[in-house]
C-alpha cells in the first residue's frame, strides 16, 4: 500500500523536494517532521535575519520602567535597585543571542555578510558577530527520491512500468541553493532519472524486465552523478524496485509457456509410449527366441532319443544276428541234438494231447497215428487214475496247455530247422 501510495503521489505531479520558511529556533523540529503529504523539507530558509530575542528585551525595559514608577510612588528606593539588575540581565540574555548561534544536527548553514555569501558550516553552536546572517540550513542526510516510469518501450517494442528508488545526498549546499531551488531540482532529478532508466529498458527484452527488480545498478548512479554534480548532489544508490510489463503481454507469455510445457509433456509422453512400444517388441522378441530356443532344445532331445533308439535297434539287431549266427553254427555243428530235441518238443505235446480224451488228432500218415497211439498209452501208464480209471479231468487241460505252449516256443526257436515233417493240430 505504501508503494501504491508513493507511485500514486509520483504520477500525479506531486513534488517529492521542498524548501520551507521558519524561525532558526524552529529549524530542528521542521527537519525531523513530515507535512502533510508525507514530505521532509531538505532546505529551511530562516524566516528572522536578526537573531536578537525580542522577548526578553522587551522584559527588560518593562522590569526597567516599572521599578523606576514604583520607587517614584512608594519614594522606595530599594524598588529600583533591585529592579535595576533584572533588567540588564534580562536584556543582556536578549542581546547574547547576536553572538551565539546553533546549528542543527545533520544540516549545514549558509553564511552571509553584506548581503553575500561567506561561508558554509556544520551543525554545531557557534559565536558569530551580529553583521553575520544565517540565509538557509539545508540537510546533509540521505534523502530516498522514487522516480516510476510508466508504458517505457523494451527492445522489442513492449511498454513496461519501471519504478526506482533514488538515494542522493547534497555535498555542496552552496551550489545547491545557490544553483537550483527544492522544487526545481525535483523536476530535473526526475527527468534525468526517467531518461536513464528509458535508456536501460531500451535495451533490455520484455522477458528480462521483470528480472530487473530487487537490483542495484552502479551503471545508473555512474550515468546520474555528472548531472547531478552542477548542484552539489551525489547519487548514492539507485534500486529497482519494480519492474513489470504489461499484463496482456504476461498472459500472452504465461500461455506460450504453458503451451511449451504442454508440447514438451507430450513429447515426454509419446517418448515414453515409444519405449513402451519397444520394450514390449524386445520382450515378445526374447518370448519368441525363449520359445525357439526351447522348441529346438526339445527337437534335439528327440533326435538325441532317436538316435539312442536307433543305435539299440542296431545293437539288438547285432546281438540278434550274433546270436541267429551262433545257433546256426551250434545247428550245423549239432544236427542230432537239434533233431532230438523237436522230437522231445513233439513228445511233450503229444502226451499232452493223448492225456485228453476229448481231443481229436488228425493224422496225415501211419507213422504219425502210430506215435500218438503209443504217446497216448505212455501218457495213460504214467498219469495216476481216479476211481473210474481215466486221468484226472481237471488237469488235463491246463498240461496239455502248458504243453503246447512250451512246443510253440521251442518250435519259433528252432524254425529254420524244421522239415516238411507231420504235425498235430488241435
Amino acid at each position: 500500500m505504501a508503494e501504491q501510495a508513493t507511485n500514486t503521489n509520483a504520477a500525479s505531479g506531486a513534488d517529492q523536494l521542498i524548501q520551507v520558511r521558519v524561525p532558526l529556533d524552529d529549524a530542528a523540529e521542521v527537519f525531523a517532521q513530515q507535512d502533510a503529504n508525507g514530505r521532509t523539507p531538505i532546505v529551511v530558509l530562516t524566516q528572522w535575519q536578526h537573531r536578537i530575542r525580542n522577548d526578553f528585551v522587551t522584559l527588560a525595559v518593562i522590569i526597567l520602567i516599572g521599578s523606576w514608577i514604583a520607587g517614584s510612588v512608594f519614594d522606595m528606593v530599594l524598588i529600583p535597585t533591585i529592579g535595576m539588575p533584572i533588567a540588564l540581565i534580562l536584556a543582556a540574555l536578549g542581546i547574547y543571542r547576536v553572538f551565539y548561534v546553533s546549528i542543527p544536527e545533520g544540516t549545514s548553514a549558509i553564511l552571509l555578510r553584506g548581503g553575500k555569501y561567506s561561508r558554509t558550516i556544520d551543525s554545531g553552536a557557534y559565536y558569530l558577530p551580529p553583521w553575520i546572517v544565517i540565509s538557509h540550513l539545508v540537510t546533509r542526510r540521505e534523502i530516498p527520491y522514487d522516480v516510476p516510469v510508466m508504458e517505457a518501450p523494451t527492445a522489442d517494442d513492449v511498454r513496461a512500468a519501471v519504478d526506482v528508488l533514488v538515494t542522493f545526498r547534497i555535498h555542496d549546499p552552496y551550489k545547491f541553493v545557490y544553483n537550483i531551488s527544492a522544487t526545481d531540482f525535483d523536476l530535473v532529478l526526475q527527468a534525468a532519472c526517467q531518461d536513464v532508466l528509458r535508456t536501460l529498458v531500451r535495451r533490455t527484452h520484455a522477458d528480462a524486465i521483470a528480472s530487473l527488480a530487487g537490483k542495484d545498478s552502479a551503471d545508473l548512479c555512474a550515468a546520474l552523478n555528472p548531472t547531478m554534480e552542477a548542484y552539489g548532489v551525489t547519487i548514492g544508490r539507485v534500486t529497482i524496485t519494480y519492474a513489470r510489463p504489461p499484463e496482456a503481454f504476461l498472459l500472452s507469455n504465461e500461455a506460450r509457456q504453458l503451451a511449451v510445457l504442454q508440447r514438451a509433456e507430450q513429447q515426454e509422453l509419446q517418448a515414453l509410449a515409444l519405449i513402451r512400444l519397444a520394450d514390449e517388441a524386445e520382450l515378445e522378441r526374447q518370448r519368441v527366441a525363449a520359445q525357439s530356443a526351447r522348441n529346438r532344445e526339445a527337437l534335439q532331445f528327440e533326435v538325441q532319443q532317436a538316435e539312442v533308439r536307433q543305435r539299440v535297434a542296431e545293437l539288438d539287431a547285432a546281438a540278434e544276428e550274433l546270436r541267429l549266427a551262433k545257433l546256426e553254427d551250434r545247428l550245423a555243428r549239432y544236427p542230432r541234438a537239434a533233431q532230438w530235441e523237436w522230437d522231445g518238443v513233439q513228445f511233450e505235446v503229444a502226451r499232452a494231447l493223448a492225456g485228453n480224451s476229448r481231443v481229436l488228432v488228425h493224422a496225415r500218415g501211419i507213422d504219425d497215428l502210430a506215435r500218438v497211439v503209443t504217446t497216448r498209452d505212455t501218457a495213460l501208464d504214467q498219469t495216476p487214475a481216479n476211481g473210474l480209471g481215466r486221468p484226472e479231468p481237471t488237469d488235463e487241460p491246463q498240461q496239455a496247455s502248458r504243453a503246447l505252449d512250451d512246443g510253440r516256443r521251442r518250435r519259433s526257436s528252432k524254425q529254420p530247422l524244421q522239415s516238411n515233417e507231420d504235425s498235430a493240430e488241435t
